[in-house]
């Protein structure tokens, strides 16, 4: 890996959490981050592992309701309407069940 290729990782790690941090729903945060990186398993993906992350990104911008927090990396957040997503060790999955 290349100094371009770390730059270029952590721009676009950054311009997702901005962009997801104006996310009102579950919806809008899974086309935001789809258009960041691929789903791997999930309805979307997003790869963590810094400082800032996406459960404190979602939390501090205020659209986002905490329903449970495992880990940084296993967490479930609802949208003002009820919907919820699950995180998963960079994987979202719809719905809040504990898994």
């Amino acid at each position: 890996m290349t100094t371009n290729d770390i730059d270029d990782y952590w721009t676009t790690y950054d311009k997702a959490l901005d962009a997801a941090a104006e996310c009102r729903s579950v919806e809008s945060l899974i086309d935001t981050l789809n258009r960041y990186y691929p789903p791997s398993s999930g309805v979307a993906f997003f790869p963590n592992g810094a400082d800032r992350d996406l459960l404190g990104t979602l939390t501090d911008a205020g659209h986002f309701d905490t329903v449970w927090v495992h880990a940084d990396y296993h967490f479930a957040l609802r949208d003002g309407r009820g919907d919820g997503f699950t995180y998963i060790e960079g994987d979202i999955v719809r719905g809040t069940s504990r898994r």
